[in-house]
């Protein structure tokens, strides 16, 4: 089953980079590891949900070919969202300890995105327009408190919101399951930020981003 290969594949990925304590010191590899957690988040939650809410039928749904469909779409809707909001945790602390101007930081925000975006919808069918996903995350940085986003979970209130709201579940079950999905994402992410936290040489991902020929010059 495609998808479960999918999800199994993620997890075998990712189980050495989990006990990784190296540090972190390139745009290119924090672009690398806000790809890979967010697409591990988005799809390990919602195939979770899934499942839980299904029971014992989700495998003939999972394999049912429109259904599947509709699940892709849902898993691609919920990684974009899983990357912004991980995109702008990991700007956030780079901000607390990489002295760059806010410029620099909107520029370095809006590169990673869209590369981790690039790359994590390569394979996908039908991936959202890339036009649209853009514009949307700059919106969204255009005003961005960073030292706000780097505190909790201040950054990641898009991911938890939208894992009901791009579940292919019906509202009556959404409603009765909304504490314990949201919950259960929250949980996840717990551990991608502590990661983020200890691993990140902010200094070295600046000067990494100012050597650059694309990068914003620090004020």
């Amino acid at each position: 089953m495609l998808i479960t290969k999918r999800i199994t594949g993620l997890i075998r990925a990712l189980v050495g980079d989990r006990f990784d304590r190296s540090p972190i010191r390139t745009v290119q590899e924090i672009t690398n590891f806000v790809r890979t957690r967010s697409a591990y988040i988005a799809q390990t939650s919602l195939f979770g949900y899934l499942k839980t809410r299904m029971g014992t039928s989700f495998r003939r749904h999972f394999e049912d070919e429109e259904f599947s469909k509709i699940i892709h779409a849902s898993a691609s809707k919920l990684f974009v969202s899983c990357l912004a909001d991980l995109t702008v945790f990991t700007v956030a602390i780079i901000a607390r300890n990489g002295n760059l101007s806010r410029a620099a930081l909107t520029d370095m925000a809006t590169h990673c995105f869209q590369e981790a975006f690039q790359a994590g919808m390569a394979d996908v069918a039908d991936p959202p327009p890339e036009s649209e996903v853009i514009d949307s995350f700059k919106n969204r940085i255009a005003n961005t408190d960073w030292d706000a986003m780097a505190s909790g979970e201040a950054a990641f209130g898009g991911s938890v919101g939208d894992l009901l709201r791009f579940a292919p579940v019906v509202d009556e079950f959404k409603d009765l399951d909304r504490e314990i999905v949201r919950n259960s994402i929250r949980f996840r992410w717990r551990d991608v930020r502590e990661q983020i936290r200890n691993r990140t040489d902010g200094l070295a991902i600046a000067d990494d981003w100012n050597n650059r020929s694309d990068s914003i010059p620090p004020d």
